[in-house]
């Protein structure tokens, strides 16, 4: 079991800086122990209950295994709000130092009576990134209950900077970004694209300047930290396979682009919106499109052949992630021997015993350590490109983390002249402005 002394120098140093900021943002990159360090300024500095809100995995496993590694966490007693009704009500009557719910479970938590924690904590506050959810109101209407309150995650503006607006707010109640995204919007940013007919503004732009005037403003209460600085990671390499399709499925894949409709197989596949289209168009590029009646035809094979030749060309184990059940399948046909994710098979991918392991991003990228240091190399492979920059940093950080001692290098496969290519750059400017904050947050 480790001790105390066991935390690095940067977690000491946070949980000394804590005493002095009663409510705090934790933007730690994934595999820089968040939870121990929060942990421990729970069991050191907090007093009476906490409350932690955190993502469904994160809430069934991981906080109550960090209590079992650490000799000063260990009187910690975790009651877990999940389950049935009646299982939830059982956990809440609980003596319990720290309560964890799920984020699907936290509106029927706020709607009980005589509920009340003198502390708040949540993981992964991207989550609570949009305002305009329930679930971020209600959590509002009970923010000034909390004496102290601590938000973490390693993605704080997937994106951009007004993902920092809702999270801020829980920590400081609008005192430092405004008290109303309005407000926020009106003094750091200005309208841009516009629905011409309606002038209903799709997305805001940040002024000039502003990020840097916004990332000071917040810098006393929210501290960053980013793990080439603080741990001894492998190198990792970013690899982009141009994936070639026929002519004869190119003209098939233009005229889906061009007039929202084409035929495969006998089946006329069709887009009613621009958002519609865009999903089929990814669906396209992956090798196959479903069908109304949610059936899929295969239209190409061609990013099945690219992800045969990485496996070719080395023995090591292989994370590849998902995003359409159609792909998941036609990957299982392919390759016989690919294992799908589960909790109980963890181990065995990391001593080396699963040649291919399949994973979808929102499943396996929080909450789970898959460093795998069996092979020469650490593959993780994107079969399916996420529009999401915070499932693509947080599942890429599965293996890419402390613990990891092979170099990592990550695939990511892409028809040429397809909508593969804007999701990589629309990731890459994401990813861009992140680092930016997270970097003048240090």
């Amino acid at each position: 079991m480790l001790s105390r002394k066991n935390l690095h120098n940067y977690q000491k140093d946070i949980i000394e800086k804590a005493k002095s900021v009663p409510s705090m943002g934790l933007f730690l990159e994934p595999g820089l122990g968040k939870t121990a360090t929060v942990l421990t300024i729970v069991a050191e500095q907090f007093k009476g209950t906490t409350l932690v809100i955190a993502p469904k995995r994160v809430a069934e496993t991981v906080w109550q295994e960090e209590t079992q590694k650490w000799e000063h966490l260990k009187h910690l007693k975790i009651s877990k709000i999940l389950g049935t009704p009646s299982q939830r009500l059982a956990a809440i009557k609980s003596s319990s130092t720290v309560y964890i719910v799920n984020l699907e479970n936290l509106i029927w938590l706020l709607s009980q009576p005589s509920i009340k924690f003198q502390n708040l904590v949540i993981d992964e506050s991207s989550r609570f990134k949009d305002s305009s959810t329930k679930r971020f109101k209600e959590l509002k209407k009970h923010l000034k209950s909390f004496n102290r309150r601590i938000i973490m995650t390693g993605t704080p503006t997937p994106q951009g900077y007004a993902d920092l607006w809702s999270q801020v707010g829980i920590l400081d109640m609008g005192q430092r970004l405004e008290t109303s995204l309005t407000k926020f919007r009106t003094k750091y940013m200005r309208p841009g694209k516009r629905n011409p007919h309606t002038g209903v503004i799709y997305n805001w732009e940040l002024n000039k300047g502003a990020d840097q005037i916004i990332t000071e403003t917040i810098s006393d209460i929210c501290f960053s930290l980013k793990a080439k600085d603080y741990l001894e990671l492998p190198t990792v390499t970013y690899t982009l396979h141009k994936v070639g399709i026929t002519e004869q499925i190119r003209y098939k894949y233009d005229a889906l682009k061009k007039d929202m409709v084409t035929e495969i197989k006998g089946q006329t596949v069709t887009a009613s919106t621009a958002a519609t289209l865009t999903g089929k168009l990814l669906q396209f590029t992956s090798g196959a499109v479903y069908a109304e009646d949610g059936s899929w035809q295969e239209v190409h094979t061609a990013k099945l052949e690219c992800l045969e030749s990485i496996l070719e060309e080395t023995s090591s184990p292989t994370l590849v992630f998902y995003h359409f059940k159609h792909s998941l399948e036609r990957i299982r046909n392919a390759f016989p021997e690919a294992v799908v994710l589960t909790d109980s098979n963890i181990q065995a991918w990391r001593d080396g015993k699963i040649r291919v392991l399949l994973a979808h991003p929102q499943s396996g990228g929080i909450g789970i350590n898959l460093q795998c240091n069996a092979g020469e190399t650490a593959q993780t492979v994107w079969y399916d490109l996420p529009w999401s920059s915070e499932n693509y940093i947080q599942a890429n950080a599965r293996i890419y983390r402390q613990g990891q001692e092979k170099p990592v290098i990550i695939h990511h496969l892409c028809v040429e002249k397809s909508v593969d290519e804007h999701v990589i750059k629309i990731l890459d400017n994401k990813i861009t402005i992140q680092d930016a904050l997270m970097e003048a947050l240090k």
